[in-house]
C-alpha cells in the first residue's frame, strides 16, 4: 500500500489478524537458523511448499521480525519445547469460535 497509495497502516500482529488482513494459510519448514552472539535467531532458512521453482531451488530467508510478525502455527519436536510450554499444552484446550480470524482460511 504504501508505494501504490503513498501511505502506511502500521498494524501490529494482533490488529492484522483481528482485521483479517493476516492469517495462517502457507506451509514451511524450518531448515537452519542464525544465531546471533548471545544465540538469539537473526534469520531463518526455510524450504517453501510451493516447489523449487520459487526462491532458491524452493527455499527462502526470512528475518527472525518477519517470522515473529508472520508466523502462527508452529510444529515442533517435542525435545525442543522448554518445559513451560510443554505443561501448558496439558491444560483443557480452549474451543474457539469458526469465525475465529486465525483459522478462517482453514474452513
Amino acid at each position: 500500500y504504501g508505494t501504490l497509495y503513498g501511505t502506511t497502516f502500521p498494524m501490529d500482529k494482533a490488529d492484522r489478524i483481528a482485521t483479517f488482513d493476516s492469517g495462517s494459510t502457507h506451509a514451511m519448514t524450518l531448515t537452519a537458523v542464525d544465531l546471533d552472539e548471545q544465540g538469539q535467531p537473526k534469520k531463518w532458512k526455510v524450504e517453501n511448499s510451493w516447489g523449487a521453482t520459487y526462491g532458491q531451488n524452493g527455499y527462502l530467508i526470512m528475518t527472525n521480525p518477519w517470522f515473529n510478525d508472520y508466523m502462527f502455527r508452529l510444529v515442533v519436536d517435542t525435545k525442543y519445547v522448554p518445559a513451560n510450554v510443554l505443561k501448558a499444552a496439558q491444560e483443557k484446550p480452549i474451543m474457539v469460535v469458526p469465525e475465529d480470524p486465525l483459522f478462517q482460511e482453514d474452513m
